[in-house]
């Protein structure tokens, strides 16, 4: 596939449209007034949420949900007083952003964009910028980094979450769907599905997309060298991944823009 990011714009999409994964669908009228009543709760990686004191540290309330659409964790941003910007690749995920801010009277701002190509903002735009588990779905980081440097303020926050690696050493089909299967080594990494297609080794399920592991030096060095210091750090589980019986699956990091 010569232009795997249009494939998973199209997944994304196609996805959406039918609320075919649980980050396709939009938060409820109930959860969202349960989150208003409450402290924030919101989650960057399965299993956990980010902790409070995270967005404490904040000194202002702009915030870029980055790759983030599907109408779940924008809106309560907005609920909770943050002034919102979402950015995706996706039409169909921002369509629901835009749901329920038109159900519930809130302002959201939604930008159509790549985050492998310049950010279409302003330099120190934001606070916060919030990119839950999405990198995974772009071959390089480098760029990300860089504009999420660029359009942060001076002591702007990056909440960013990942996949530990190491999952990608296995089959997914074993590890998620077959529990019966044993799990076997199959891939060196960094797990690159691009390659792995246009080598003959796998085939690419439309419905899941093309995936990159990224090795821990891409993700946090890429994260240092773009200027930033990182500051917390946190690993989660997620219960239906048979791997989580040996380690994490998902790790986050709290970084600050020097």
């Amino acid at each position: 596939m010569s232009n795997y990011l249009e494939a998973n714009k199209a997944r994304w999409n196609r996805v959406a449209r039918k609320r075919g994964n649980p980050y396709t669908i939009p938060i409820s009228r109930e959860d969202l007034m349960r989150a208003k009543e409450n402290p924030i709760d919101v989650a960057l990686t399965v299993g956990k949420s980010v902790p409070i004191e995270w967005f404490e540290k904040a000194q202002g309330n702009k915030i870029l949900g980055l790759a983030c659409g599907g109408g779940q964790q924008g809106p309560v941003f907005a609920v909770k007083g943050y002034e919102t910007t979402i950015m995706d690749y996706s039409e169909e995920q921002l369509a629901s952003d835009k749901m329920v801010a038109e159900r519930e009277g809130l302002s959201i701002k939604t930008v159509l964009a790549d985050m492998t190509e310049r950010f279409p903002f302003e330099d120190e735009s934001f606070d916060i910028i919030f990119c839950p588990v999405s990198n995974v779905y772009v071959e390089k980081l480098d760029n990300m980094w860089k504009e999420s440097y660029r359009v942060l303020k001076h002591s702007g926050l990056l909440m960013v979450g990942y996949m530990n690696p190491w999952v990608y050493m296995y089959d997914s089909d074993s590890v998620w769907d077959r529990p019966d299967d044993a799990l076997i080594l199959r891939y060196s990494l960094p797990f690159n599905a691009r390659e792995l297609e246009a080598e003959g080794t796998i085939s690419i399920d439309p419905d899941y997309g093309y995936e990159f592991s990224h090795t821990l030096e891409a993700q946090i060095r890429g994260q240092l060298k773009a200027g930033f210091a990182m500051i917390d750090f946190y690993e989660s589980k997620d219960p239906s991944n048979r791997l989580t019986a040996f380690s994490s699956d998902y790790l986050a990091n709290l970084s600050i823009k020097l």
